[in-house]
């Protein structure tokens, strides 16, 4: 495996996904983590902060790194705690040049800020990853429900968003130029988690996100500790329906 033009070796590498500079010429740097067993398997993506102000996502992508979640007992797990770094730090939804990284997938080479930085991760991360769990909030101070997000067409990924746990799995229709769109495209299994609302640190919906990423870590075989799996509520207390694609989550509260 080799990414960023990095030979990625057994344990842990930390590498940094560098393609703009702010406008005092300080570079900034996109943190990539990666955790590869000895034993060989798939390879698990976890993404937070696509949208710089939805920050419970990168709460839970660093929980699960605290927590050492993210070290597999086989296959490699590759985690990005924040996406959009530039909109983080300015706590807001978009990219500096004003667009939405969440509607220029796959990108380009030689496009907008916005554009290079999304054909960088597709070109140099996607390829190397079987399954993606991609964290995003409620926009515009909406709180969400904790849900997840598929094409329940797709068999496989039906399965893991009911392991997955939240009460409710919605059979969401894909957005053009969106990253979900852009890795479903290239045969990649991805759920989509949305909870809590942008610029907000929600704990239930943190510890609801942990639980069910370590029970699909769990199902994937990355994981085994049997005890660990035991301390997760049943998934079948938690799973309520499948919203069909016509149907909608509206705003409420936990």
């Amino acid at each position: 495996m080799n990414i960023l033009g990095q030979d990625i070796k057994y344990g842990k590498t930390v590498l940094n996904l560098d393609i703009a500079k702010l406008h005092t010429g300080t570079p900034l740097d996109v943190p990539i983590i990666v955790q590869r067993s000895q034993k060989p398997g798939p390879t698990l993506l976890l993404t937070a902060g696509i949208h710089g102000n939805e920050v419970n996502g990168v709460e839970i992508v660093r929980q699960l790194i605290h927590k050492k979640y993210n070290i597999p007992e086989k296959g490699t797990i590759i985690c990005i705690p924040v996406f959009n770094v530039f909109g983080f730090i300015n706590q807001e939804r978009k990219f500096p040049d004003g667009r939405d990284l969440n509607r220029v997938f796959p990108g380009g080479k030689l496009g907008s800020l916005a554009s290079r930085f999304a054909y960088a991760i597709m070109n140099e991360i996607i390829p190397h990853i079987d399954y993606c769990i991609d964290f995003h909030t409620g926009g515009d101070q909406r709180f969400n429900y904790s849900q997840i997000r598929i094409d329940a067409s797709d068999k496989e990924t039906l399965e893991l968003a009911k392991v997955f746990g939240s009460k409710f799995v919605i059979n969401s229709p894909i957005l053009e130029k969106s990253f979900r769109k852009s890795v479903t495209l290239l045969g990649k299994k991805i759920l989509l988690f949305e909870g809590g609302k942008s610029l907000n640190l929600d704990r239930i919906v943190t510890k609801r996100a942990i639980e069910g990423t370590l029970s699909v870590l769990h199902r994937l075989g990355f994981r085994t500790d049997k005890e660990e799996l035991a301390a997760i509520p049943n998934v079948d207390q938690h799973y309520v329906a499948l919203i069909p694609r016509s149907g909608r989550i509206l705003p409420t509260s936990q």
